[in-house]
């Protein structure tokens, strides 16, 4: 299973979100442009993360998008499957009829990959990602050549 484009979009966004959250609710337009995703293509994305109740929009001319949750409290595969649907490395994994089932030596693999996923994805936050983001850019600041 390939984790899709607008997820991996999303998560770069909510980083950037995570990063500059704080009283305001920040424009779309400046996440877009910060992060060079297109902003219709990010405004239906957040669009799925309002609707799925990881973020609120605010309207208005101070308008833009805020967490509705703590940002150490989304995990990527809350994101993943707000977007996506249910990791799944191949049908059996979600339940799906398979005539080969009860002679299928690769099931088990297939399971033991999709639990893999999920416990990688669901132990990183968007703000544990915004907090490792802060240090790698503060560091990279720090660096400098002769």
């Amino acid at each position: 299973m390939n984790i899709s484009a607008k997820s991996k979009y999303a998560v770069r966004a909510l980083v950037e979100l995570a990063q500059r959250n704080g009283d305001q609710p920040v424009p779309i337009a400046d996440i877009s442009s910060r992060k060079q995703i297109p902003l219709q293509f990010l405004e239906q994305l957040f669009s799925s993360l309002r609707k799925a109740g990881i973020l609120n929009s605010h309207r208005g001319v101070r308008g833009g998008f805020s967490f509705k949750l703590m940002p150490e409290d989304v995990s990527v595969l809350d994101v993943v499957e707000a977007l996506d649907g249910t990791v799944a490395p191949a049908s059996c994994t979600i339940g799906a009829p398979c005539d080969k089932q009860e002679t299928c030596s690769v099931q088990d693999v297939w399971t033991d990959a999709k639990s893999s996923l999920e416990a990688v994805l669901s132990e990183a936050t968007i703000g544990d990602l915004a907090k490792k983001e802060s240090l790698m850019k503060d560091s990279a600041k720090e660096m400098y050549y002769i």
